[in-house]
């Protein structure tokens, strides 16, 4: 390259550094000047309360924002919203209280205010003049668990206990107009297909159901299957009939009902005719010449129980 592009190579460099740092140092210079100057604007500041009482729960009507009016330089401004300042009141600090209601006066021209917010411009206007706290009882109870579950075993097996879980209940906790309202809370759904062995998990609790607010203790249950090999059983019933008149006496055929289950193999064994109750109500009977038979007693150990015959026939006797 010749000396002579080499100078004016040289030069544009040059010409190009020059407008840049001129650039750079007029913006910095026209931010600077904007930034010093004074402006109005309006924020939304949160609101956090402490210190309160262990019996009582925070209830949302409460007010959780004020909006403010706030004058200073550009940097003031800016700075407080990078922070984003939340106000927070102690409740021994409320200038009053009725019935659960805590009030929080407000003063624009309040040092203590203006060290809360951590804002050195000024304070033109405040939202409101004061600031409400309303509290609810917090209340506990415990409430049974109920399970959502959709389990099928494997053929030839069973569980004669079904799903258990512990505990069977937990206790619940939140403002009492709405614990009073709660009866019972669901497990989340467990669905099980083809099951051949010993089942043991934990299932939580179906938090979507609930109220935000409301805080669950545990928030979990252990869920446990005892499966086992199933067989099917039957015995042979006599049948009871009540509520016939002390001045008719009746005839029923057949006498017996086949009473059909499904049981363990390990408790099969144990099942014997004096475990089951089959009755027939004449009262019921009406017109007709069947009576419609009902299972009464029954081992807690079977499952899938059926009566072979549902009604039987009589006649009365003269």
């Amino acid at each position: 390259m010749s000396n002579r592009k080499k100078k004016i190579f040289s030069f544009k460099r040059n010409s190009v550094k020059t407008f840049l740092f001129f650039l750079i140092f007029t913006s910095a210079l026209w931010l600077l000047i904007q930034f010093s100057k004074n402006y109005t604007k309006e924020v939304e500041i949160a609101i956090r309360y402490t210190n309160l009482p262990e019996d009582k729960i925070f209830n949302e009507e409460s007010d959780q924002i004020v909006r403010m009016t706030l004058n200073g330089n550009g940097f003031r401004l800016m700075n407080h919203s990078w922070k984003k300042p939340i106000l927070e009141f102690n409740i021994d600090d409320a200038s009053s209280m009725i019935n659960d209601q805590y009030y929080f006066r407000l003063d624009k021209g309040s040092r203590i205010l203006k060290n809360k917010l951590d804002f050195k411009g000024n304070i033109l206007a405040l939202q409101k003049d004061s600031l409400r706290l309303k509290l609810d009882i917090n209340l506990q109870k415990k409430v049974p668990v109920q399970l959502v579950q959709d389990v099928k075993y494997s053929v030839g097996y069973g569980s004669d206990k079904g799903l258990v879980i512990q505990p069977d209940s937990i206790v619940i906790s939140g403002p009492s107009k709405i614990i009073d309202t709660i009866k019972s809370v669901n497990t989340a759904s467990l669905q099980l297909e083809g099951l051949n062995v010993d089942y043991v998990d934990e299932l939580t609790i179906d938090l979507e159901s609930l109220p935000e607010i409301i805080k669950i203790k545990p928030d979990k249950v252990t869920a446990t299957i005892e499966v086992s090999k199933f067989t099917e059983g039957n015995q042979k019933i006599p049948i009871t009939v009540k509520n016939v008149p002390e001045d008719t006496e009746i005839k029923i055929f057949p006498k017996e009902v086949m009473v059909v289950y499904r049981v363990g193999l390990d408790k099969y064994n144990e099942i014997s005719p004096r475990d089951f109750m089959v009755v027939a109500d004449y009262a019921k009977s009406g017109e007709s010449s069947f009576l419609t038979l009902e299972l009464f007693d029954k081992p807690e150990s079977i499952h899938d129980v059926r009566l072979r015959e549902k009604q039987i026939q009589f006649v009365v006797l003269k």
